[in-house]
């Protein structure tokens, strides 16, 4: 057999490079390691039986040439970063390990955060019996090196012991022993959804700043100092899940009934009341206490807790309102707040509360102290309770001589002027001011244009006058409405009480122009287009809600019954008759006989039995046929609330 020149000698033993080479690439797929010649041919090399050569070359007695290939030098291997959400829910598991490690491990006596919450002060009858109960053994803290450096928590400490959130619902538990367990849907509740729950609040009480929670407070802080007030909290704040503020709202009727039937009043149950009431339109229920027996426990309590009797310290240098002190005059404020704002909407029910110079007083004290961001708008949101009790007192009467309405008119309208004026700057940055401003402002005009006016028969100028003022409670519910639009879609969930009342009655005032108004020359509602207003109104209000948070709550929340009630209301409006011109003249308008009757004109009166000018009878209204719609009645509101209509 003829060697190759590059084959090696048989008798030598170590294997040469080419050798080692080609039979590194044997079993190897493709042709990375084809010699020169087949990889010139573009054909496979397959290697022979002898060592170093292919079965190609060696079938052509060529020499067989290895390839040596040119490789780049490898990219040194990058490691993958985490994406965003990977690297987020990285954070979300250390929050989790933070607290999980924080109520295992008894605390360090040295990084407890001190409370800044004001101790709750009970009357007298309360001291016996709290000394009564067996006090809860401290736990034992072991000494840690002073060097060692403790790590804080992203998340605020939820407290001192595992067992904070469980002791805190069987405290609950033992408050209503007698009317059986708490549900065990709220049992589950653990110490990090009471923390997101608290954070909520913290947003929501911008709309009623009245009942804050300071700056450094936590839930272990609450469930020591503050158990029915964090009961409330927890309440108005799960509004994500109506079922579970439905079964929250139940409970905690239940505690606070338990404990005003044992007597208790203290502070804590006073803030916890106004909590449950600011944002009660949540969970209304037309079967329990109605809000305003629960107003009257309020004003009830800080009656007795002497909260009116306050000293006032603002203007001393010496001496300060302590932590309890300005809560206290914050919750007496709120039951001011609370029963101005709701006896507006029942003019015959006496108010349970008035203004005073003791208020006024007392929201100043809390705007000097400035704990708060919403401490500057207490006083201003007090006047403006102020002004409508004033409007209400003015022309609560229904009937006034048009001279006397006419001078008062004007200074009530000059007084709102001046303090809007006043607080412009603050109403930019405060959504529940200006909304306040603007109902005060509808408020006003709307006494003023139903008022029986009763010596308007001798004075020519009195039609007109009223005719303007009707006009002017139209656009000023109007521009309310167009401000309430501006709010996002969330912050519908954080309107508290009052707030929402004011939207429902801004609405229900528009029906009651397009429907309950007394014939009037000019006054025409279909050609000022109050149902095409109405309904522009209502469907922009209901695209701009929430919708329900959990699909599987069957029970219907608050912006679903709002849509429903809204949705007759609006058919309602647009199928009544209007008393428009049949010339499409602005200045005529037609009777019931099919005369036209100049506006310059007055236009006869309706008789009793509702026919005018002795023709046929006008056409039955819609709340004659269904009296429960009946929208004059004082009780519609509050039907509207419940969902009883």
């Amino acid at each position: 057999m003829i060697g190759l020149p590059h084959q090696s000698a048989a008798g030598d033993s170590t294997p040469s490079h080419s050798i080692i080479t080609m039979e590194a690439r044997e079993g190897r797929i493709g042709n990375a390691f084809a010699c020169e010649r087949c990889r010139k041919h573009k054909v496979r090399c397959v290697p022979s039986e002898a060592a170093g050569i292919c079965q190609r070359c060696q079938k052509a007695r060529v020499e067989c040439i290895e390839h040596v290939a040119r490789r780049r030098p490898a990219k040194p291997r990058t490691v993958v970063q985490p994406t965003n959400k990977v690297a987020e829910m990285e954070k979300r598991i250390e929050k989790l390990h933070a607290i999980v490690t924080s109520t295992t491990t008894p605390a360090v006596a040295s990084s407890k955060p001190h409370s800044t919450l004001p101790p709750v002060a009970s009357i007298p009858s309360q001291s016996a019996e709290l000394s009564r109960r067996p006090s809860t053994p401290a736990p034992i803290v072991p000494s840690a090196p002073p060097s060692a450096v403790v790590k804080t928590p992203i998340l605020p400490n939820p407290g001192s012991t595992p067992e904070s959130a469980l002791s805190f619902w069987e405290s609950m538990n033992d408050v209503v022993s007698g009317l059986g367990r708490l549900d065990p849907v709220i049992r589950s509740i653990s110490i990090i959804h009471m923390q997101s729950l608290l954070d909520m609040y913290r947003t929501m009480a911008e709309f009623f700043p009245f009942v804050l929670l300071p700056r450094e407070c936590f839930c272990g802080d609450l469930i020591q100092q503050r158990p029915i007030f964090l009961f409330a909290v927890l309440t108005a704040a799960s509004f994500d899940s109506s079922h579970l503020q439905v079964s929250l709202s139940r409970e905690f009727r239940k505690v606070v009934m338990v404990k005003i039937m044992n007597g208790e009043k203290s502070l804590d149950l006073l803030q916890g009341l106004l909590v449950f009431i600011a944002w009660h339109h949540h969970y209304m229920d037309a079967h329990a206490t109605s809000v305003h027996l629960l107003l009257q426990i309020c004003v009830g309590i800080a009656g007795d807790l002497g909260l009116d009797n306050i000293p006032s310290h603002t203007r001393s240098t010496v001496q300060k309102d302590d932590a309890w002190h300005r809560e206290a005059k914050r919750a007496y404020l709120g039951c001011y707040y609370l029963a101005s704002s709701l006896s507006l909407l029942e003019s015959g029910r006496a108010r349970s509360m008035s203004h005073s110079s003791t208020l006024q007083m007392f929201a100043r004290d809390i705007a000097d102290a400035w704990e708060h961001r919403s401490d500057a708008i207490v006083p201003i949101l007090i006047d403006m309770c102020q002004f409508m009790e004033d409007v209400e007192d003015t022309f609560g009467d229904h009937s006034e001589p048009a001279l006397v309405t006419k001078a008062q008119l004007k200074r009530l309208s000059e007084k709102w002027d001046q303090m809007q004026s006043a607080t412009k700057a603050q109403a930019n940055d405060y959504r529940t001011l200006r909304w306040i401003q603007l109902v005060a402002r509808a408020h006003l005009y709307k006494a003023t244009a139903s008022l029986d006016i009763y010596d308007r028969d001798s004075m020519p100028w009195v039609s007109g006058f009223q005719l303007s003022q009707r006009i002017t409670c139209l656009r000023c519910v109007e521009q309310f409405l167009d401000y309430s639009l501006q709010l996002s879609s969330s912050e519908y969930e954080l309107l508290s009480i009052t707030d929402w009342l004011a939207l429902v009655a801004g609405l229900t005032t528009l029906a009651k122009l397009a429907l309950h108004t007394s014939p009037m020359p000019g006054w025409d509602p279909v050609e000022l287009q109050i149902s095409k207003s109405f309904g522009y109104f209502r469907d922009q209000l209901s695209a701009q809600m929430p919708r329900p948070h959990d699909s599987q709550d069957q029970g219907e929340d608050l912006f679903e019954r709002f849509r429903r009630i809204t949705a007759i209301m609006k058919m309602t409006v647009k199928a009544v008759p209007g008393r428009s011109s049949p010339n499409g003249s602005t200045f005529e308008l037609a009777t019931g006989s099919g005369r036209t009757v100049s506006l310059l004109q007055e236009l006869p009166p309706l008789k009793p039995n509702g026919a005018a000018n002795g023709s046929d009878s006008l056409p039955p209204a819609p709340w004659k046929v269904s009296p429960q719609f009946d929208i004059s009645n004082q009780e519609f509101l509050w039907k509207f609330l419940t969902g009883s209509i």
